[in-house]
């Protein structure tokens, strides 16, 4: 490592630790919001920040592209591997998003949620990395995995997927699908907002949740209220403090640079 290399690490370090700890705060702000929003009933809902549990319902049939099933949101990214030594990375070359309005249901009545730009909290549903072929090594070894049956089936059906992948075939390509089926428990934090146009005069059918201009807040996840703060709690504590780290070595480190220079 070169003299220059070394002095810009401190450098680096300030910098990814005001990275994490401004994710860090505003992950903590987000906490309290859900941790202080009582959870509603869709029938008691008004106008302002809102907390409602329940199931997701359709509101436009999709069937999501790997899985098959019926759902309300999915996101689906395929990325391939750069192999270039210590800079390798993995790339990504194909990704879409389908995302509209359906309705949160429970057993007062169903609200209208609109997911744009929102932040959807949910696992992976499909984690597949390998080939588009199989890759045999010398006499079978090192022979690799070709991808899951579902994401070659799906090159065939869909003609721009399957051109974005085939332009890779002999790099490992990864794939990742993610979505909310019809029926799957959910939980919002979001902002209610009265429906456009909208003549119904019973409330919860007057109103959409959303992502406002002011409050910018809308969190979407599959799991219930108590999992939901665990795991960012300890987001959070883990953020903060290797944020502070970094920030103060890093510091340390550029005043000890600039006093050598």
């Amino acid at each position: 490592m070169s003299k220059g290399d070394a002095s810009s690490i401190p450098f680096i370090m300030f910098g990814m630790g005001l990275f994490l700890l401004y994710g860090s705060v505003k992950r903590y702000l987000l906490l309290q919001k859900i941790k202080n929003t009582p959870t509603s009933k869709v029938r008691s809902a008004a106008v302002g920040l809102v907390e409602l549990f329940g199931k997701a319902k359709c509101k436009e049939e999709v069937l999501d592209p790997l899985s098959k099933k019926k759902s309300i949101f999915c996101e689906l990214i395929a990325q391939r591997f750069i192999n270039a030594g210590k800079h390798s990375r993995w790339e990504i070359i194909y990704s879409k998003k389908w995302e509209q309005q359906f309705y949160l249901e429970d057993e007062t009545g169903r609200m209208l949620i609109d997911p744009k730009n929102g932040e959807i909290d949910i696992p992976l549903d499909l984690n597949s990395m390998g080939y588009l072929n199989k890759q045999a090594g010398i006499i079978g070894i090192g022979a690799q995995n070709q991808l899951d049956p579902r994401v070659l089936e799906y090159t065939v059906e869909n003609p721009e997927f399957g051109s974005a992948l085939n332009r890779y075939r002999q790099d490992k390509i990864w794939v990742t699908e993610k979505f909310i089926a019809e029926d799957d428990d959910l939980y919002v934090l979001g902002s209610a907002m009265p429906i456009e146009g909208s003549s119904s005069a019973v409330s919860n059918e007057n109103l959409v949740v959303k992502k406002n201009n002011m409050d910018k807040t809308l969190y979407i996840s599959d799991s219930g209220e108590r999992k939901i703060l665990e795991k960012m709690s300890s987001g959070v504590d883990w953020g903060l403090v290797i944020g502070f780290l970094l920030s103060v070595f890093g510091l340390a480190g550029i005043m000890l640079v600039l006093k050598i220079y």
